[in-house]
């Protein structure tokens, strides 16, 4: 048994005793039938489920007498917690997204009943307002918030590449203290994106920190994933010393090893981790289970000291012939990281991208005439900055990745990308059912129990007397992803039932667009 389901078994024994449930009781829903796994890392059981408004109030053997409204049979089928995504875009514009958005249908048919709001330091600093508004209107899935070290910076300092003042590291961290005194559960950064990647090391520890009288996690899109700038060990170390200096949990996020010249690195990190843990420090990471990354084709290409100030700067330096060598020739050293214009796939956009939606940067570069990097910096500097999907991870990394103890999954969900409708699916199917890399046990708690831990998800990710209903029942032979990098919004089949909070988001396979979810709020 990993030492994370011992932990977290010990912990819901103390905790969270059986219910006591009599004859006379009568549930809301009953499920019979199935193999249950509980989320903790343990082998599946046969055991019935007994919920009764939103919570559970048993799981084990039917009570005697005890009645129900509604019975599902899970007869050769499992029945899970719902997943946990610690690293996801699904949300992102909260609360002003349309009625069909908040369903979140992407999410929830792939088994997903929680998700986060921030990632990639992203996520609000007014925390009240966001999630008040967004409860106000509804939710498909559950949503809890990071504060966004980049929100943060961004309203501080614009797009400067300036070292913050000591005035400016104050109202950061006032901002900071704030958004988690309204409930964050920690600090998400994204120090591999404008403006963020301007931060230095101190300037970051210095504004996470205001984190710390607070508790929580520091969850990083880290700074260099490949070689771009200091490089992924040493990226990987500046990670987990902004965590550990602070108090909080480093989170990784979907920890990788990006590109040619770090394919075969996965152990070297892993390794990074190992030994801060034995120096004390809390350090896990989440990964989604695909080859192509996603981000914009901007992110993957372009210097960061040529978007400096903005858009308008980025075009003055174009213009002017010295720096636009310069720019080209960074964005050919970039290109190279990658793989080569083959391997970006033009993935998603505005209505300007239409065009070149589905099709690789070469096969644009060859219709157009001109070479790929110049004809990548044309498309930005007419403001059409689309997604990539960039094949530049090999499936050895991945593997190596997955089967360390302390990796969560994540979908790292965006528009354009499959992994957004697919990852849960691909992972149980690719890496359980058919290689398999992992257990479906071990699955199930990196994708459930192993993520509440982290994150203090209060009464969520297990399957026990107490918790919160949230609930999956599913045959796990015919689950499947159904997108693809061509037909990225295709949702998941497989899910049977798909409980949130006690009440059916799917049902019978279908999905009933209930908005059954909840704004959590650390406490």
């Amino acid at each position: 048994m990993h030492r994370f389901a011992r932990t977290t078994l010990a912990l819901s024994m103390l905790l969270c005793p059986a219910a006591d449930v009599t004859a006379q009781d009568s549930l809301d829903l009953l499920i019979t039938g199935g193999r249950v796994y509980d989320g903790r890392g343990g082998p599946a059981r046969e055991a019935a489920v007994g919920i009764r408004g939103d919570r559970m109030v048993f799981v084990g053997p039917v009570p005697a007498g005890a009645t129900a409204k509604r019975r599902i049979d899970a007869r050769g089928k499992v029945v899970t917690p719902g997943f946990i995504d610690p690293h996801t875009h699904a949300y992102e514009g909260l609360p002003r997204l349309s009625a069909e958005r908040r369903k979140n249908l992407s999410s929830i048919m792939q088994g997903i009943t929680t998700v986060v709001l921030g990632a990639d330091g992203r996520g609000p600093y007014d925390v009240t307002k966001v999630l008040e508004a967004s409860q106000a209107a509804g939710l498909g899935t559950n949503t809890y918030a990071l504060v966004g070290f980049g929100t943060v910076r961004g309203k501080v300092m614009g797009n400067s590449s300036a070292p913050a003042t000591a005035e400016q590291l104050a109202q950061m961290r006032a901002l900071i203290a704030q958004a988690m005194q309204e409930g964050a559960y920690g600090v998400g950064s994204g120090l591999f994106y404008v403006p963020q990647t301007y931060a230095a090391t101190d300037e970051v520890l210095s504004v996470v920190s205001a984190a710390t009288p607070f508790g929580g996690v520091y969850d990083t899109h880290q700074r260099d994933e490949s070689s771009y700038s200091i490089g992924l060990l040493a990226s990987t170390r500046e990670a987990i010393r902004i965590g550990c200096e602070s108090g909080l949990t480093s989170n990784i996020g979907h920890i990788k090893a990006l590109g040619v010249d770090v394919w075969g690195k996965a152990d070297s990190v892993l390794d990074i981790m190992r030994a801060a843990r034995a120096r004390g420090c809390k350090v896990v990471g989440d990964q989604y289970p695909w080859t192509a990354s996603g981000t914009g084709l901007s992110a993957s290409l372009m210097p960061r000291w040529a978007e400096a100030g903005g858009r308008d700067s980025l075009r003055a330096r174009a213009s002017d012939p010295a720096q636009r060598a310069r720019i080209l020739a960074d964005m050919r050293e970039h290109l190279r990281r990658r793989g080569g214009d083959s391997t970006l796939l033009l993935i998603d956009g505005n209505a300007k991208a239409a065009p070149y939606i589905g099709k690789t940067l070469k096969q644009v570069a060859d219709a157009a005439g001109t070479p790929a990097v110049e004809t990548a910096l044309d498309l930005v500097l007419r403001g059409i900055d689309m997604g990539v999907a960039s094949f530049n991870m090999t499936e050895a990394d991945i593997e190596t990745f997955m089967r360390d103890e302390f990796i969560m999954t994540s979908s790292d969900g965006s528009d354009g990308h499959p992994r957004l409708y697919a990852t849960y699916p691909r992972k149980i199917r690719r890496y359980v059912l058919d290689k398999p890399v992992i257990t479906m046990e071990r699955m199930v708690a990196s994708a459930s129990g192993q993520v509440a831990a982290t994150y203090g998800l209060t009464d969520r990710g297990e399957l026990r007397a107490g918790a919160f209903a949230d609930v999956l029942v599913f045959d796990p032979m015919a689950i499947r992803e159904e997108a693809t990098y061509t037909e990225p919004r295709k949702l998941a089949s497989g899910m049977d039932w798909v409980i949130v909070n006690g009440v059916p988001a799917v049902a019978d396979g279908r999905a009933t667009g209930a908005l059954a979810g909840r704004a959590l709020r650390k406490r």
